[in-house]
């Protein structure tokens, strides 16, 4: 069953004025050269320190509305989206196995993750059971070669 998660609109404005900031620093008909005291490496650093800081601003309040869609995450489903957020930067709509599902779409973390475990289960349990199927023959008998 879907989960309907109503976005408020501080966040939708974050994001719009996020968009903005974007297309202003990559503007450069704004830049003057001829001022003293001009660097342009500063401003730039600056630009990316301040994106980097509204982005991590961000950053909460969009894990917060994803774990609204999703149900039942467990104790240990939750530490692995921390650690894949908070300490490797990644997104939530995003996989460490990169799935995608049945339209093509890049699946979120949790639905990821489930699915992947599920197959690196079943391959397991696949190749353990093929294994105990080979018939290894007496042990006791010498090697023929």
């Amino acid at each position: 069953m879907a989960t309907s998660v109503a976005v408020p609109a501080s966040l939708l404005e974050d994001i719009f004025r996020l968009v903005d900031y974007l297309g202003d620093v990559s503007d450069y008909d704004y830049l003057h050269f001829h001022k003293a005291g001009y660097t342009p490496q500063f401003e730039h650093d600056t630009a990316i320190w301040e994106l980097r800081l509204k982005i991590k601003q961000l950053q909460s309040e969009i894990v917060d509305n994803y774990l609204l869609t999703v149900d039942g995450i467990t104790e240990d489903e939750m530490d692995a989206l921390e650690e894949w957020v908070f300490f490797k930067g990644k997104s939530v709509y995003d996989n460490p196995y990169s799935l995608y599902d049945g339209s093509g779409r890049l699946m979120d973390f949790i639905n990821g993750s489930r699915i992947g475990s599920e197959m690196v289960d079943e391959l397991l349990r696949f190749h353990v059971g093929a294994y105990n199927d080979i018939d290894v023959g007496n042990q006791d008998e010498d090697l023929p070669f």
